[in-house]
């Protein structure tokens, strides 16, 4: 199956076990957000980004549900979520799409839309096995949602929603459960593609998220605390765009969807729907410490990984291997630097391009290939645009000297996230 987007157009809104959270932006990033309270410990964090980045700090809460209990198992974990693709089941919608013009908040459906995506939406359950006090063996289960994208049974989720999972099982919106195997998971995107056995299976449209504008009407449907009786319903609007975020486990996520429409623990790997029911975003975090600011990757931003995933093969992300922050006049003073803008240099890491170019800590990254670089965001943003192999040129600040490299891009360990 290939993600694909539906051929009406118009516009669209965004939708592992893990976690991400804390809230604040600098420029276009919000700062770690922090995932709503969860009703059991959230899973330990994977490992950091090593990529074109900040340095680690406080995450946004991941929407995951997860729990353990010594002999016993006990209702999991509840994460971000994300998902999408797009297939003609008899299930998909066909109903004619109005205007997206003519669509406000106050004038959305929700049971239409609900009606028509709530088929494809899936909650997914996880089971793993782990050592806790006294070296006794803990069952930890955990929950997320999903949505499927091909009619024989593919769908997408969070890759932090089934990480480490030893069993992984979903439930229809009929009530049906069935075994999941894993057929690939990004951590590096925190995405994932699950398939399940089946023929004729309801499946979601995809919409386009560069389609969305902030102020446009959503919809999110998701495994909220795993609560039972099925799927949990909030509406909202698209509050920002091109929000940049760092989970809690070190990944960093660009151009993701900032959304009012509530998103909870269990919420991970669901979709974020437009007023028209076309999937635009995968709902993946929550700012904790805020009220009604959760994050959804964008449809676009997933499509590809999502495919390589399912085709078995191992998605490409470009590795410079650099840590950096913005450079501010306060640190143009503290430093002795004759630049009051760009991403300032706080780590190189051994054996990267960025190395091997001779960039140095302390180094001001002022302009990367065609792309001016007023931030350490606008530096991860180029990044994200190249493929490993490729060489850029970077124009950089060296005390009184502005130097030009080239660097040769790796690519980033499919094991980071």
């Amino acid at each position: 199956m290939t993600m694909t987007t539906d051929p009406t157009g118009g516009t669209g809104a965004p939708g592992t076990t893990g976690s991400t959270g804390t809230e604040g932006t600098t420029g276009t990033e919000a700062t770690a957000p922090t995932p709503p309270a969860p009703p059991m410990p959230p899973a330990p964090p994977g490992q950091p980004d090593a990529g074109a980045r900040r340095p680690r700090r406080r995450g946004f809460v991941t929407a995951a549900f997860a729990g353990a209990m010594a002999g016993a198992l006990v209702a999991g974990s509840i994460a971000l979520a994300t998902d999408n693709d797009n297939s003609s089941s008899p299930a998909a919608a066909t109903a004619s799409i109005p205007d997206h013009s003519s669509a406000t908040i106050d004038g959305v459906d929700v049971a239409a839309v609900l009606k028509q995506v709530q088929p494809a939406v899936v909650s997914v359950q996880t089971k793993s096995l782990s050592v806790g006090n006294l070296l006794s063996p803990e069952v930890q289960e955990g929950a997320g949602t999903g949505f499927i994208v091909s009619s024989d049974g593919k769908i997408v989720t969070n890759a932090h929603v089934v990480d480490g999972a030893q069993q992984v099982q979903v439930t229809l919106s009929d009530g049906t459960t069935k075994s999941a195997k894993v057929l690939g998971a990004d951590p590096n995107a925190d995405l994932a593609v699950l398939k399940i056995d089946g023929t004729n299976l309801p499946t979601v449209k995809l919409g386009n998220s560069d389609d969305v504008a902030v102020g446009d009407p959503v919809v999110a449907i998701g495994n909220a605390l795993a609560l039972q009786g099925g799927p949990t319903v909030t509406e909202g609007i698209v509050s920002a765009l091109g929000r940049t975020i760092s989970e809690q486990n070190g990944v960093r996520l660009q151009n993701v969807i900032q959304t009012d429409a509530a998103i909870n623990p269990g919420n991970s790997g669901g979709p974020l729907v437009d007023s028209h029911g076309r999937v635009i975003g995968i709902n993946t975090a929550v700012a904790g410490q805020a009220q009604n600011i959760g994050f959804a990757i964008s449809i676009d931003q997933a499509k590809q990984v999502v495919n390589d995933l399912e085709s078995g093969k191992e998605p490409a992300h470009p590795l410079l291997g650099v840590d950096s922050v913005d450079m501010t006049p306060a640190l143009e003073h503290q430093l002795n630097l004759s630049v009051d803008h760009g991403a300032l240099v706080v780590t190189v890491e051994p054996g990267t391009g960025a190395a091997s170019a001779g960039i140095q800590e302390g180094d001001v990254i002022l302009k990367f290939g065609s792309h001016d670089v007023k931030s350490a965001d606008d530096l991860s943003s180029a990044v994200s645009d190249t493929s490993p192999g490729d060489h850029v040129t970077v124009v950089l600040q060296r005390g009184s000297q502005q130097l030009t490299v080239t660097v040769e891009f790796g690519q980033r360990p499919a094991s980071t996230g």
